[in-house]
């Protein structure tokens, strides 16, 4: 006996189609979240001492740093954790300059354009306060705190360098070629 209807073979191929795309989808998620720039996790705070916080970016570590009056430190940058010792003229200088500027979310901030791939943003946090991004300020207030904080991570060593060697991709078509050689200190012309 012959069928009267019969199902096409688009139907057949429809359905491979969405099991494909149910098996691939978390997938692709997962390989997404795992580029995405991950905050550094949270130290504890004990009172008094201020939290210095940069995001980092899809291409650069963030980190957070927690300083005390007394210069002693406590940081998180990219996959270390770690105590140290900031000067005590850093630190003396940066609780002034949060002193004056305090209350933190009153500090003025610029809107300023970012890279995708590059930018990052810089808060503070003291005394249940908290400042704009100071990646980008607009007063003296906020110079002074920026400058005070990048004093505090350099005195740490900690850096907002990329993550390993950026390389762009050759354009079609684009052959690699070599670098010139450099010129020698002890050649003569």
């Amino acid at each position: 006996m012959k069928r009267f209807w019969t199902r096409p073979r688009s139907h057949n191929v429809m359905k491979r189609l969405i099991a494909v795309l149910l098996v691939a989808s978390p997938l692709a998620a997962a390989a997404n979240v795992t580029n995405v720039s991950k905050v550094p996790g949270y130290l504890p705070v004990p009172k008094g001492a201020a939290v210095i916080l940069n995001t980092g970016s899809t291409n650069t570590g963030g980190y957070r740093i927690v300083v005390q009056r007394s210069g002693d430190a406590e940081y998180i940058a990219q996959a270390t954790r770690a105590k140290a010792q900031v000067p005590a003229s850093i630190a003396s200088r940066f609780f002034s300059d949060l002193r004056a500027a305090a209350p933190l979310q009153n500090v003025q901030h610029a809107a300023c354009m970012k890279s995708i791939s590059f930018g990052t943003s810089l808060f503070v946090y003291w005394n249940h306060s908290r400042s704009p991004d100071l990646s980008c300020p607009a007063d003296a207030r906020g110079s002074a705190l920026e400058a005070d904080a990048l004093a505090v991570a350099s005195a740490l060593h900690i850096s907002s360098a990329p993550r390993g060697t950026v390389m762009r991709p050759l354009m079609p078509g684009e052959q690699h070629k070599p670098l010139p050689p450099a010129p020698s200190p002890t050649a003569t012309i």
